[in-house]
């Protein structure tokens, strides 16, 4: 009688830690699946002042969500003088900015504002054009201002 009750005992107890064992599995929060949103960015520089040299040139120090861009991660598109690079934001990003310095050589040499692109609900992939200019500003170093050219979503 005693192994009978130790027997049904264990069952029971075997009984509950399958359910539960299942039901962990059942409940258990699914990973989630990689996502998010591809922005293709361009950025122009209109007009440049490198050292005096006002001629079309490239952005330095590239931008994007107010952090640097690596170089090595863009690539130029020498027709234009432009930069372009791909960076990835986490979906339900709602706006993305971008930009570069369009001077050097002068004391200050600065960033000054950066044009930013909303995003959509649902968008999966962004695709914009940075446009940037630059200009003096008192007492003498060059301030470069970036603004959304062109922007598509899909």
């Amino acid at each position: 009688m005693f192994a009978a009750k130790t027997a049904r005992r264990a069952l029971a107890l075997g009984s509950a830690l399958v359910t539960t064992g299942v039901l962990a599995l059942v409940a258990a929060p699914q990973p989630a699946m990689a996502s998010g949103i591809t922005v293709q960015v361009t950025v122009d520089c209109l007009n440049v002042n490198f050292f005096g040299d006002t001629s079309d040139w490239y952005a330095t120090d590239l931008r994007f969500g107010g952090a640097s861009v690596p170089y090595s991660s863009a690539t130029a598109i020498p027709a234009t003088h432009s930069w372009q690079f791909t960076q990835t934001v986490p979906s339900g990003t709602t706006a993305v900015g971008a930009g570069g310095i369009c001077s050097g050589g002068h004391q200050y040499d600065f960033f000054g504002s950066t044009g930013y692109a909303s995003i959509p609900a649902g968008t999966t992939t962004v695709i914009g054009t940075w446009a940037c200019t630059t200009a003096p500003v008192y007492p003498g170093p060059w301030q470069t201002n970036c603004y959304v050219q062109s922007v598509s979503y899909s």
